[in-house]
């Protein structure tokens, strides 16, 4: 009568392979993963600033992005900044608000570490009406992986580029 199954040296060979695959895949999963939330980040914080440049041609009148307890990381609200300090304040009109997903850190230089405002032509200008521009850096999670740069222009138009970060910015 013949035997089915497996013999234990066949079951640990088995094993064996299948933890050597496991130990080659898992890294490569966890490094996709991370360049898909700094992907999404991108998407979410393009697409904020766009909506944001359309909202002031719409309205004809300035709008206003800024980082929500001043870190670009958590957060960012989209509003009609009717003081003109260039911070959200009650009583003023929330447009939106969105949070990143889980990034190292979001940078920003310049004004820009606290607003993006554009007026009503879709361009971006600081809160004196002075021209505004500058880049946001966005840390991967992981420090091997690129990062990546959202450079915004005098016109409010941006562009994304891909590359190592400043260890500066990705303490």
């Amino acid at each position: 009568m013949p035997t089915q199954g497996f013999t234990l040296l066949e079951l640990l060979a088995a094993i064996a392979l299948t933890a050597i695959l496991l130990a080659i895949a898992i890294p490569g999963v966890g490094a996709a993963i991370d360049r898909q939330r700094l992907d999404s980040s991108i998407s979410y914080l393009t697409g904020s600033l766009n909506a944001a440049r359309q909202e002031a041609i719409l309205r004809n009148r300035p709008v206003t992005l800024a980082p929500i307890d001043g870190d670009w990381s958590q957060g960012w609200q989209m509003f009609l900044d009717s003081n003109n300090n260039g911070r959200y304040d009650s009583g003023e009109q929330l447009l939106r608000e969105l949070k990143p997903s889980r990034v190292r850190g979001i940078h920003a230089n310049g004004v820009l570490a606290q607003y993006v405002r554009f007026n009503a032509l879709g361009e971006t200008e600081m809160l004196n009406g002075g021209f505004l521009a500058g880049t946001f850096r966005l840390c991967p999670a992981r420090s091997e992986l690129e990062g990546r740069r959202v450079i915004l222009n005098r016109v409010g138009r941006h562009r994304v580029e891909r590359g190592q970060i400043e260890a500066q910015y990705c303490p």
